[in-house]
Formats: structure tokens, C-alpha cells, sequence
């Protein structure tokens, strides 16, 4: 069994923080005293409000903190996001989203430096960034954002229109969503290529090396699926996998292609849409205990792939629940993935040599064997999702013979 170490603990105004480590493991928890006796604090005890103190201070103690806004609000109640996450997101004053990270580890996170890019180029379309709380000089610990009242993710908003158009046979605003989201991914991406203090030459040449890397962990990817994959899922996957591996190999011979910093954790749920139809990119956070992985410039195919993945897993949601519709809503995803991706090209303009379509067909098949073993390793109920989603992606790519 694993033992956590405490190695800090820090007085915040109302409350504290205890810091822990294990096995290269950063554990963070927020504290409350009452009484004679010490608690986990839960929201609406104030250690929410106390890191928004820090961040508006600038440090205590052994925190410091970096702010992307003059003025940080200060006050108001607090209460849960309500939302099922690995981290813990606290709204204070209905104006702030306090993010804090349990888990976390020494050195760059994503959820430093690209909310600091994005401030610093003023992209707007994400939830604004204020700024960032770093335990002894290298470890992010917490991250706020400004609360975007109203919003929901697109895994209720999308998912609920693709219904109602099944119900009704109206079908524009669900057609109309891919085309926005891909226009939004296209600024997003130009945004990340544009040089800031924090990025200074964004874009880079990634060699062969490079995308032989990617060809090696895509094999790998997918013989875990295969090797955790059970069942009638498991049964289809391995007849599919010599076509998986024959698109993966597609990614021989690419001798260089564009890679920046990326989202790296894309699909229709870090989109956030408001009462009144606006859309903002979501969580550039990522997997905090990843830290290596996640700050590695990748390409923008990447992103690219994740969301056009995500909008087939979508129709695969919504079919479950119309099993009537099923081929309807499959002739939805077709179109769908097709206008999302027209609208990228179009909105990256004179960007339009970031988007290296070579790496579409490889990547497409390793995202959904990431989607079988999370499914394997994880979320049982999911995999449903990926058994119907990569034979079309293989239909798409490598077709079968007849």
C-alpha cells in the first residue's frame, strides 16, 4: 500500500492546504478547522476563496501565483460545479471557477503555460483565464477561470439536439453545430501558432523520428485494446486489427509535419454552449499527473481527429438511445464529420499548412483504440461506443474487399 508523506502545509486565509507526497505524486488537500478538529473542506468552507486570496496577493508561503487579470473578484458564496471529474471545481460568487488539483506532479503542465499563450495572443473563446496557483515554484496546484454562467458541455447540448432532430426530422441546428465547432477549432489552432511571450516560436518541424514515435505508441495502443478487450467486442476488434494496422502504417515515409502545443484532450464535452448559442473551448488542464506527455508539441491533426471521433461518438449515444433511428443518425455523422472538417480548412485561412491530412486515417484508428481500453480499463458501459465507431473508420480508410 502506498504512503503519502506530508511535506507542507499552508495557512490560507479561512482555511489551509496539505501537501503530500508519494511515489513522484503530488497530493493536494484543501483543509478546514472546526473546533478542535480538522476536515477536508468541501465547498462552501472558504478554501476556494482563500486561493483566490493568493492568486489576488500574488503568494503565501510557499505558494506563488501568476495572474492574467488586474483585478481578481473576491467574495461570494461557494458551491460545486456538480460536474464528474478527476480534479474539483468550486464556482465562487457566481463569477470565478477555482480548479483544484488532488493529484498532481513537479514540473510543466498544460494548465500553465497554454490559459497564459492564449491571454497574452487574446483569444477569446475560451472561458477567461485569471490565472494559476504553483506550489514551490514547478507544480500547479490550482487554476481559475471566469464562470461562464448557463453553459453546458456538448455532451448534454449536443447530444440533446441530435435527439430532438431525430424526433422532429429537422435537422439544421444539428448540422449547423459541426461547422461551428470547426470554424472554432481552426481560430483556436491559429491562435496556438500565433508567437506570444510564453511561445515565442510556436510551430516547429517534427522529422521522421518523430512521426515514427507516433506510428510505434498508435501499434502499441492498439494491441493493449486488443489484449484488454473481452467478449463479442474483443472478437470484432481482432478482426479488424490487420486493417487498423495497415492505416497506421500509413504514417511511414512522412519525413516532416507541423507540430505545436495543442488541447490534447479534445472532444464535444470541453465545448461549452451557452443559453444564448455561444461556444467556448474548455480544460486545457489535461491530465495533470501526465505532465511530460502533455506539454511534448503534437500536431494539430491531433485535435482535429479527437473531435471528429467525438462527433461520430455522439451519433453512437444518440442511436443507442433511438435504436429506430440508427441510420439516420448515421447518415448525421457522415455529413457532420465531413462539414466539421471543411469548416477547419476554411477557418485556418493562410494557416492551412498546419493541418497535415496525412495523419488523419492513422490517427482516427489509434483514437478509437484508445477508446476500446479506456472502455476495457474504465468505463465498461462505453465500450459499445468504439465497437461501432471503428469499423466505420476503417470503412472510411481502409475498405474491404468484396
Amino acid at each position: 500500500m502506498a504512503t503519502i508523506e506530508l511535506v507542507d502545509l499552508i495557512e490560507l486565509p479561512g482555511a489551509w492546504i496539505a501537501v503530500g507526497e508519494s511515489d513522484g505524486v503530488v497530493v493536494v488537500a484543501p483543509l478546514i478547522v472546526h473546533g478542535n478538529e480538522v476536515h477536508r473542506a468541501v465547498p462552501g468552507d472558504g478554501a476556494a476563496s482563500g486561493l483566490l486570496s493568493v492568486l489576488a496577493a500574488g503568494a503565501s508561503g510557499s505558494l506563488t501565483a501568476d495572474r492574467y487579470v488586474p483585478v481578481i473578484p473576491l467574495g461570494g458564496t461557494e458551491r460545486a460545479m456538480g460536474v464528474d471529474q478527476s480534479n474539483e471545481s468550486v464556482v465562487v460568487g457566481e463569477r470565478v471557477v477555482v480548479k483544484l488539483f488532488p493529484r498532481t506532479r513537479h514540473g510543466p503542465q498544460p494548465g500553465l503555460d497554454l490559459p497564459a499563450h492564449l491571454a497574452a495572443v487574446g483569444f477569446e473563446e475560451i472561458p477567461t483565464p485569471m490565472g494559476s496557483v504553483v506550489w514551490r515554484g514547478d507544480t500547479l496546484i490550482a487554476s481559475v477561470t471566469a464562470f461562464v454562467p448557463d453553459a453546458r458541455d456538448g455532451w448534454a447540448w449536443y447530444v440533446d439536439d441530435v435527439e430532438e432532430a431525430c424526433a422532429c426530422a429537422v435537422w439544421g441546428d444539428a448540422d449547423a453545430h459541426a461547422v461551428a465547432i470547426g470554424g472554432l477549432l481552426a481560430r483556436l489552432h491559429r491562435a496556438l501558432a500565433t508567437p506570444s511571450p510564453v511561445f515565442a516560436a510556436p510551430v516547429l518541424d517534427a522529422e521522421s523520428n518523430r512521426v515514427a514515435a507516433w506510428r510505434a505508441a498508435a501499434v502499441v495502443m492498439l494491441e493493449q485494446a486488443l489484449a484488454a478487450t473481452s467478449g463479442a467486442e474483443g472478437a470484432r476488434l481482432l478482426a479488424l486489427a490487420p486493417r487498423a494496422r495497415d492505416v497506421i502504417a500509413r504514417l511511414e515515409g512522412i519525413e516532416y509535419t507541423p507540430v505545436m502545443r495543442i488541447h490534447g484532450d479534445l472532444h464535444v464535452g470541453q465545448v461549452l454552449r451557452t443559453g444564448g448559442g455561444s461556444l467556448f473551448v474548455n480544460d486545457f488542464d489535461g491530465n495533470p499527473l501526465a505532465s511530460g506527455t502533455r506539454t511534448t508539441p503534437d500536431a494539430p491533426a491531433r485535435d482535429v481527429v479527437a473531435m471528429s471521433c467525438a462527433i461520430d461518438h455522439v451519433g453512437r449515444v444518440v442511436a443507442r438511445r433511438r435504436p429506430g433511428d440508427a441510420d439516420v443518425v448515421a447518415a448525421w455523422a457522415a455529413r457532420s464529420r465531413a462539414a466539421f472538417l471543411d469548416a477547419y480548412r476554411e477557418g485556418l485561412g493562410d494557416r492551412r499548412e498546419l493541418f497535415d491530412e496525412r495523419l488523419l486515417g492513422p490517427f482516427e484508428v489509434a483514437q478509437e483504440a484508445h477508446e476500446f481500453l479506456y472502455a476495457a480499463r474504465y468505463l465498461p458501459r462505453w465500450l459499445y461506443v468504439p465497437d461501432g465507431v471503428m469499423p466505420v473508420v476503417l470503412d472510411r480508410w481502409a475498405p474491404r474487399l468484396t
